[in-house]
């Protein structure tokens, strides 16, 4: 999987590069583009819930999918605009910020659709972001500081199963297939803690071989 460590790799990097510099660069600053990203990630959540109590579903679940998208290549791009202008710490900060609110906030209205059978997948699913982003924290933290004056990055990254790529397609799945939304969602809770015990397995690794 790690859909974002192939992507990085291919010529799509190159191509949103030379948008963002052509573009956006002198127009717009990062945290702007996240904070809209944030609204569009927002506004999705606000149709999924509304697709519920409506009798305009599927035109709904459409915008909702489509705020969706554009919630995600809004974050793309704030990301591939602050590599351009050198990362901040603050800009690191509120990307997670906005990123995990909007991630959460799209599970919590994907359950109110269906709280009798969705609750406890839901449930699972939030338990399992709170433990992968306290790994993913606390093995930054560590890192960052045994690694100081070494590594210029904002925050420490590891990569793992399951990063904003393949959260984006389980969550347009769980939302295009309401059907399917009590698998996709107990799928998703057990990669996410996989995920977790997977960063927790890197930490270990990697804070034992600097103490060897």
């Amino acid at each position: 999987m790690m859909i974002d460590n192939w992507l990085e790799k291919t010529k799509i990097r190159n191509a949103l590069r030379k948008f963002v510099k052509k573009y956006l660069f002198n127009k717009i600053s990062p945290n702007t583009l996240t904070l809209l990203g944030f609204t569009f990630g927002l506004t999705c959540a606000l149709f999924i819930f509304l697709s519920s109590i409506t009798n305009y579903t599927l035109e709904f679940i459409i915008l909702s999918a489509i705020f969706m998208i554009l919630s995600f290549f809004l974050d793309v791009l704030d990301g591939t605009l602050a590599r351009l202008k050198k990362p901040s710490v603050f800009g690191g900060i509120l990307d997670l910020f906005c990123d995990r609110t909007v991630e959460i906030s799209i599970i919590i209205a994907l359950v109110s659709t269906d709280p009798l059978n969705l609750v406890w997948p839901g449930l699972f699913s939030l338990a399992a972001i709170i433990l992968c982003i306290t790994v993913f924290l606390a093995m930054g933290t560590t890192c960052k500081t045994k690694n100081a004056g070494k590594n210029q990055k904002a925050i420490y990254y590891s990569h793992g199963i399951m990063e904003r790529s393949e959260t984006l397609i389980f969550l347009l799945l769980m939302t295009i297939l309401p059907p399917l939304r009590i698998i996709l969602l107990w799928f998703f809770a057990i990669l996410v803690f996989l995920t977790a015990l997977q960063r927790l397995i890197q930490a270990y690794c990697k804070l034992s071989s600097k103490e060897q």
